[in-house]
């Protein structure tokens, strides 16, 4: 009998083989290591032997102890309508003791939204976004920072090694199928973990026969949607196309003070200037199933965007833009039911490059005149093996990245610079089912091991050679979670992780021309907690047909915070000089009834106090994080037909870190109707009916009221 994941005890996915992809670079750009950095890699390369050598020799023993006839009892079978989306490497929901929320494409299909208006409907979760659609948008998880966030894509991590976080504006929802959220906690599926949390965007799947669709929409300040999808299948090969096109010119009016906020008397209504952008993407998959049992993928996704931005005053002349192109390439091998012990596996190999152009050659946002070209080439392995048996499932995760950085200055008014990051990663995760599958327990390690180079270069100045330098670091991540379901309605939660986060290139090295690096920066090292509880309810009562609540504890300390501080001249440098402590309760609640209507409310109260070591800033709260956050939302649907209205709430935000610049409080209102009439979809939107304006960055305003038409059509 198969589980809800289509899974079971004696038929798995597995993949024999192992692929290592290293890339060395010639001998005369890389300093020779120490014979001391040479004992502790030898040393390094026996631990993660030994790792390997007694995973295997643990399967082995355990399953010839399995062979004995074993009574399991009775089993009851229910039917999971994302079964046939289950692939190797997904992470068991079934079991995992995370937090997580699964959003799915029903959710967002059809509409002019980004993945920033998505996200920050669930509970946990904020926002902050720099200006209209396609902006700069950053997430926060828990109080976390976005740079504590890792995205992936289909398993890929979209965090650079340069810095930054991600942003959100730069992934196109045109490509995704669902939205994978897992808060605090980071499963042993994924390569890497992070402080805050792991959001992971996984791409539209191949399903059987074909399938198509155009889609088309217009709205506010001149804002434009066109994609088109296709999906083929045959037989055992098949094909998966998808492109889209959005742009706006962000136009949109609002009160500028031009930077005097006590003065009233410069105040006017103004439309934003140069703040248009244009994006296109699109994704292509191919697979074949070469027998019932092996597959093999290759997908493609190439982003381009063109974006304007806009200067604090709102100035006419300003012509600063920032244009971005990223393209991914990744080929995917599993297999099924492989060899005497069944192992399940899944062999991934990616390369991806992203180019950045920043033209600042006027100097009318930041400080002085700049145009720098950043280039970022990465390549890399993810191995994932999983071993199913009926008390216990056993999975490896293998990752190797090699990132490059490197960047211009079209200038010529500092040094270019070339940084170089090899990272190695293993995560064992073990989960131990008792007292038929009522209680799961899941320990797990993780062992992380980077190099980071900055290349040497000569002097654009005095024609010296300016010496490179390297940094080496090895870190272990335990973590243990328990998943306890007493009754049949009610799952008990609880974890806890230790989680490290390594400086970026340009916390470290620097790359602008105000701002400085900071060689002997320490990583962050966070602890993180949670405890709480998910209560699926089905009444038998013809009025009220489902009733979900979730609510959680979380509670996260950071040490070694990395922060920016700047001198009297305007020039940064990051510094390891604060501790953190963050905790706060996330509740979610759900319910259908009059077989119409679904209700659907979240709350989050968080409290993050800055520890520094600075009496100024001790006790204040980390800046760009609320202190409460609501979320009610009422929808309506019949026969094709959905209504649906929500308010949503932010209040306690600061600018700074010396909490001295409060954020308006946010109240914010949207509605659409949607109505699907055979083949074709039709929806509209009303965003921010109350028409207020809020800023999530000091000085870059949001639009107010706006309205958005979309028309699908599936062949």
């Amino acid at each position: 009998s198969e589980d809800k994941n289509g899974k079971s005890p004696d038929r798995c996915l597995v993949d024999p083989v192992f692929f290592a992809l290293i890339q060395p670079c010639p001998k005369n750009c890389i300093p020779k290591p120490s014979a001391f950095m040479d004992k502790i890699k030898r040393q390094y390369v026996t631990l993660i032997s030994l790792e390997v050598f007694i995973f295997f020799t643990a399967i082995k023993t355990l399953a010839s102890d399995l062979s004995a006839p074993v009574n399991m009892g009775t089993i009851i079978v229910t039917a999971n309508s994302t079964a046939p989306d289950f692939q190797t490497g997904d992470v068991d929901t079934e079991q995992t003791p995370a937090f997580y929320s699964i959003i799915k494409r029903k959710k967002f299909e059809g509409k002019i939204e980004g993945l920033s208006q998505i996200l920050k409907q669930e509970p946990g979760i904020q926002v902050r976004q720099s200006g209209g659609m396609g902006s700069f948008s950053s997430i926060s998880i828990r109080g976390s920072s976005s740079d504590q966030v890792n995205i992936f894509l289909d398993g890929i991590l979209l965090n650079d090694a340069s810095g930054g976080g991600v942003d959100l504006s730069n992934i196109s929802l045109s490509d995704v199928g669902a939205i994978e959220i897992y808060r605090g906690i980071t499963p042993a599926n994924f390569a890497q973990s992070s402080i805050g949390g792991v959001v992971n965007i996984r791409t539209r799947r191949i399903k059987r026969g074909i399938k198509s669709s155009i889609t088309t929409g217009y709205g506010s300040f001149n804002t434009r949607k066109l994609g088109a999808f296709i999906n083929y299948k045959p037989g055992k090969w098949d094909c998966l196309i998808s492109g889209d096109y959005l742009g706006s010119d962000n136009d949109f009016r609002f009160l500028n003070n031009m930077g005097t906020v006590f003065n009233k008397a410069d105040d006017r209504i103004e439309r934003r200037h140069n703040a248009e952008f244009d994006q296109k993407n699109l994704l292509t998959k191919f697979g074949l199933d070469i027998t019932d049992s092996v597959r093999i993928d290759l997908l493609n996704q190439c982003f381009l965007k063109d974006q304007d931005l806009p200067d604090w005053k709102n100035n006419r002349s300003t012509r600063t833009s920032f244009d971005t192109r990223r393209d991914i390439t990744a080929f995917k091998f599993t297999a099924d039911d492989v060899g005497p012990i069944h192992l399940n596996t899944s062999t991934q190999v990616y390369y991806g490059w992203k180019n950045e152009d920043y033209d600042d050659r006027l100097g009318q946002i930041g400080l002085g005149r700049q145009h720098n070209i950043y280039h970022t080439r990465r390549c890399g392995t993810n191995i994932f093996l999983e071993w199913l048996n009926n008390w216990n499932t056993v999975g490896l995760m293998l990752h190797f990245q090699h990132e490059r950085y490197d960047s211009q200055d079209q200038l010529k008014q500092s040094n270019p610079t070339e940084s170089k990051r090899n990272l190695f990663s293993l995560a064992l995760q073990d989960s131990l089912a008792f007292f038929q599958d009522s209680l799961i327990i899941t320990p797990a390690l993780r062992l992380t091991h980077l190099r980071d180079r900055l290349m040497g270069t000569r002097s654009i100045f005095s024609g010296v050679q300016m010496p490179g330098s390297s940094r080496e670091e090895t870190h272990f991540s335990p973590q243990i979670g328990l998943k306890y379901r007493p009754l049949s309605w009610l799952t008990l939660k609880t974890n806890l992780g230790r989680y490290v986060r390594e400086p970026s290139f340009f916390e470290l090295f620097g790359d602008r021309g105000f701002f400085l690096g900071n060689e002997n920066l320490k990583a962050e090292k966070g602890v993180n907690f949670d405890l709480g509880l998910e209560a699926n309810l089905f009444p038998e009562w013809p009025w009220l047909r489902h009733i979900h609540i979730d609510c959680a504890y979380f509670h996260s300390r950071v040490n070694d915070l990395i922060t920016r501080s700047f001198d009297a001249r305007g020039v940064g440098k990051s510094v390891n000089i604060s501790k953190t402590k963050i905790s706060g309760i996330e509740t979610g609640f759900k319910m259908d009834f009059l077989k119409i209507f679904r209700f659907i409310a979240n709350a989050t109260w968080q409290d993050t106090e800055n520890q520094s070591d600075i009496k100024a800033f001790n006790g204040n709260r980390l800046p760009g994080r609320y202190r409460r956050s609501y979320l009610e939302r009422i929808e309506a649907m019949y026969d094709g037909l959905k209504v649906w209205s929500e308010i949503m709430e932010e209040e306690g935000v600061y600018y700074d870190t010396a909490n001295l610049l409060k954020a308006k409080d946010k109240e914010e209102i949207n509605a659409g109707v949607s109505w699907q009439l055979r083949s074709a979809l039709l929806t509209l939107e009303a965003r921010n009916l109350k028409n207020e304006q809020y800023e999530d960055f000091n000085g870059f305003p949001m639009p107010g009221r706006s309205y958005y038409f979309t028309l699908k059509y599936s062949f």
